[in-house]
């Protein structure tokens, strides 16, 4: 049986991004507590900057904004994203995102696997 976890901003796990002064990522759920087929964290990326090359894996994924504004990427199209959008990216997909606005972009990952 898997325990219940309550992880608030000052316990979760903090990564800073490499050449992002604003960008972070903190991790509240993997498998660290226990989780078995869900990860979620908060990312942070600064203006003009990408967490990350564009990449595939295998589990659904969702972005969800929570503030700032960006371009996601699936395959070859992209979308412009700002607060309280979703963006749901199924398995094997090519996806990313990239900070096209003036301030941080706050965002919220979900994967399942």
């Amino acid at each position: 049986m898997i325990a219940m976890s309550v992880i608030h901003w000052e316990t979760a796990k903090t990564k800073q991004r490499k050449g992002d002064p604003e960008g972070l990522v903190k991790i509240y759920v993997s498998r660290e507590i226990g989780a078995k087929k869900l990860k979620m964290h908060l990312s942070v990326v600064g203006p003009g900057q990408k967490p990350h090359e564009p990449h595939r894996h295998d589990g659904e994924e969702i972005f969800f904004i929570l503030e700032g504004e960006g371009r996601a990427l699936i395959e070859d199209r992209e979308y412009d994203v700002k607060p309280f959008t979703a963006v749901f990216i199924p398995p094997n997909k090519l996806h990313g995102i990239r900070n096209t606005g003036d301030r941080p972009l706050k965002y919220l990952v979900i994967i399942a696997k």
